[in-house]
């Protein structure tokens, strides 16, 4: 049938008021009709006419509304309900001594204004006109102040519709639909400062529409299976959203009057459904036969005289079932099953239209993140190491940006990032964080053991766990040294590349709360990103070390051990104490003379190994120039300098080398100085532990001064 055609401007508008004005016409003209000794004989039947017009009105919308041709014009009949009731407000001294129109009509005129200042408006109404004196005319100069009100009232429902119809949550929702959907549609928009764009605001539109998008397709299928079927309800019945649950899960249920049935639980057991979902294979039965088959529906059992299971496939994917009940007697109509299964199909079609489009979302926020995260070790990168401190490692802020996601996007209470060995026997946590904002790494190695996160390693398969508390498992979930006694649901989800980091990701929540697939998806996802971002830190962390370190010993080159030195000299402004050590090789030059430069290499490298394993992670260690090292030593009296530089100088004396079948040792000469008695800036501190160094060479080397 083709569309109606589109009626021009001027014509919608006269339809649309028309109605009002006549009832204002009608109601002026009632008034007009008032004589000077009385109203005319006939202005009961005028005011009658008035209510007449309104139940043919109102009689005309809801015989169209019923076809869903057009909606009830509630303009049109507010405007000759308040023209009857005002022409028998004057008509009526009882009604009028009452007050009872003017104090209720005109909230209703203005019938956008919310109930609470209609309320008000009421009493201020119904307060007003009780003191207006009206004995003199009784009738007239209430009516004129009636008129009067209508004014402010309509005035108050126009203020309403404009300004606060849609309150400000319903702007901020409106103005959050719009910026997602730009979101959604323009993803580079919005790039500049402060105005990234939010990657779990995106996933959770994605996942809103799909499950909307989803629902809605269904319910259309359903609603056209159920005068098809004969049914009295039609229901799409879908495995257990939560792992453990013994109820089917229905998304969606169509009686024969067209309502959403409620609390219709349909157990994992129940026989139709697992014939169409486990077998794959249709189920019928009518009679006593389906009699036994049956459901609680709110809150009573039923039992049906005809019921038929089609299952719904997506490909090789079992997307569940849809359930065809009749209660009443005759039985389904004869094209029920073929209905049924057209119906199916249809169905599942919506499912894969719907999670292509979640996909979508996923890709887009997946596009989204990495270049968040990009952004993030790039702003890390141009920013360098803060007064006095190492540089921020751009993997460090890779697992934070992952943790943040990965708490937004599957509502979990804490997040593990655990890196694994090669072998996948032991892990050490990279990152603990926590809702709250907790963030915490540990060091030390943790072996696997018996728990399932080394099996999820090792096999590279997601593993989810409900009601841990209630029924333990087998096995523990994570290492003793991580579990939480509060932990009752967790997903580890497997995390390996060529990104130069394997191991896992760790979602733990609390009672109440079951991970679901579209989770392990949606971390899966996220590890994705993860990899991505580490396979650039990985690459800013190798730039870094190349410009910061010296490439023989991996200790700091000069120019980075003098930068880092001077800002902490520069924080400590003389309040504590601390020490700098000149460390140089004793005759190098004949090793390298008698065995080559390799040998003198390999000497170098074994002492900055042995200077490295005496040091501190708050002490610094750098490559001076040729044979001579300088190590800072945070915190550090000279007492305590002391013992240091000598333990340096034994340590070095009792490592061996191997050149040529012959064992050879060398030996070392090391100058302390300490601050601030020694000096209070750089060239101050290394000058004196230089002369100290010198003096320890001219008294036979192999020795420490101060």
């Amino acid at each position: 049938m083709p569309p109606p055609p589109i009626r021009p401007p001027a014509e919608r508008l006269a339809a649309r008021y028309l109605f009002p004005v006549l009832a204002l016409a009608h109601l002026l003209g009632f008034l007009a009709s008032r004589g000077r000794g009385g109203w005319a004989p006939w202005a009961p039947e005028w005011a009658g006419s008035a209510f007449g017009i309104l139940g043919g009105l109102l009689a005309r919308d809801f015989v169209t509304a019923r076809r869903r041709d057009r909606l009830p014009d509630i303009t049109s009949a507010l405007a000759w309900g308040a023209a009857g009731a005002l022409e028998l407000h004057a008509l009526s001294r009882a009604v009028a001594a009452s007050r009872l129109v003017p104090a209720v009509l005109f909230p209703a005129i203005a019938y956008l204004v919310p109930s609470g200042p209609a309320a008000a408006y009421a009493v201020v109404s119904a307060a007003w006109l009780s003191w207006l004196p009206g004995h003199r005319w009784p009738f007239f100069p209430e009516a004129i102040a009636t008129l009067a009100l209508a004014g402010p009232g309509l005035w108050a429902g126009a203020a309403v519709r404009r300004g606060f119809a849609i309150s400000r949550a319903g702007k901020d929702m409106v103005r959050k639909a719009i910026d997602d959907s730009r979101s959604l549609l323009l993803p580079w928009e919005g790039e500049g400062p402060g105005a990234e764009t939010s990657v779990d605001r995106l996933d959770d539109l994605g996942l809103i529409r799909w499950r909307e998008e989803t629902l809605d397709g269904i319910r259309r299928v359903l609603e056209g299976l159920v005068p098809m079927t004969g049914a009295d309800t039609v229901l799409f019945v879908s495995p257990p959203g939560t792992p453990g649950d013994p109820y089917m899960e229905t998304i969606s249920a169509r009686s024969r009057d067209g309502a959403v049935e409620d609390g219709i639980r349909v157990p994992d057991s129940y026989v139709p459904v697992r014939e169409a979902t486990v077998f794959r294979r249709l189920f019928s039965a009518s009679g006593e036969e389906a009699a036994i088959f049956g459901l609680a529906i709110a809150g009573r059992d039923v039992a049906p005289t005809a019921i038929v299971a089609v299952p719904v496939t997506g490909g090789e994917k079992m997307e569940g079932a849809i359930l065809a009940l009749r209660f009443a007697d005759g039985g389904l109509a004869e094209p029920a099953v073929p209905a049924l299964e057209m119906g199916a199909f249809f169905v599942a079609r919506e499912i894969a239209a719907g999670r292509r489009s979640y996909r979508s979302a996923l890709y887009i926020a997946r596009q989204d993140a990495f270049q968040k995260l990009v952004r993030k070790i790039a702003q890390v990168s141009d920013e360098g190491p803060g007064p006095g401190a190492e540089t921020v490692s751009p993997r460090r802020e890779i697992y934070r940006e992952t943790a943040v996601q990965t708490l937004s996007h599957l509502d979990a209470d804490h997040v593990l990032i655990i890196e694994s060995d090669e072998k996948g026997a032991k892990g050490r946590l990279a990152l603990r964080a926590a809702r709250n904002g907790k963030a915490e790494e540990a060091e030390q190695w943790v072996p696997f053991g018996d728990s399932y996160a080394g099996w999820v390693v090792r096999h590279g398969t997601s593993r989810m766990f409900s009601g841990v508390r209630s029924s333990s498992v087998r096995h523990p979930v994570l290492p003793p040294p991580w579990s939480d006694p509060d932990a009752d649901a967790y997903l580890l989800v497997p995390v390996r590349g060529a990104s130069g980091f394997g191991g896992l990701i760790a979602c733990v929540s609390g009672e109440g709360r079951s991970f679901q697939a579209r989770d392990a998806e949606a971390a899966g996802e996220i590890a994705r990103v993860m990899k991505m971002g580490l396979s650039h830190a990985l690459r800013v962390e190798s730039l870094e070390r190349d410009a910061t370190r010296d490439g023989l010993t991996g200790l700091l080159n000069q120019k980075t051990f003098r930068t880092r030195f001077g800002n902490i000299l520069g924080r400590l402004d003389g309040r504590y104490p601390c020490a700098v050590v000149m460390l140089d090789l004793d005759h190098f030059k004949r090793v390298n003379d008698s065995y080559g430069h390799p040998a003198g290499d390999e000497v170098l490298k074994r002492c900055a190994s042995v200077i490295r394993k005496t040091i501190r992670k708050v002490d610094l260690a750098g490559r001076y120039g040729g044979e001579e090292f300088v190590i800072y030593l945070a915190h550090t009296d000279r007492d305590h300098a002391a013992q240091v530089a000598e333990r340096l100088r034994l340590m070095i004396r009792q490592t061996r080398f191997t050149f040529g079948g012959k064992e050879v040792g060398v030996t070392a000469s090391l100058g302390v100085a300490c601050y601030p008695d020694q000096g209070r800036t750089v060239e101050e501190m290394l000058g004196r532990a230089d002369e100290a160094l010198y003096r320890s060479k001219e008294g036979g080397r192999d020795r420490v001064t101060l």
